[in-house]
């Protein structure tokens, strides 16, 4: 969330300006994701399933973006999809664990 927050210290520290660039830049990502189910409907099972659909969604749209790539340098698809495709799907796990970490 975009907001002045307080640090160990107590002191508020507003928004920086990087920060407000990253929110404007996935505000696509955040939108296209709202329509994932709360985790509280169905005890869970419809935001897992609707998360699974996203995840797939997001995995075929990253592999034809890599394809697309490969071919324009002249890349093997093999070459490409190790290399782009496994790359385009585990950093935002990376990510994901560095913010959880935080």
């Amino acid at each position: 969330m975009l907001h002045p927050s307080r640090n160990e210290d107590g002191d508020i520290e507003e928004v920086g300006g990087m920060d407000a660039f990253i929110q404007f830049l996935v505000i696509g990502w955040r939108l296209l994701f709202a329509f994932i189910p709360p985790a509280h409907m169905l005890g869970g099972w419809a935001c897992f399933i609707g998360a699974l659909i996203f995840i797939g969604i997001v995995t075929a749209i990253v592999a034809e973006f890599a394809n697309l790539f490969g071919c324009v340098l002249g890349i093997p698809t093999t070459i490409t999809a190790i290399t782009f495709v496994a790359l385009g799907t585990s950093l935002p796990d990376t990510f994901a664990s560095m913010v959880a970490a935080k």
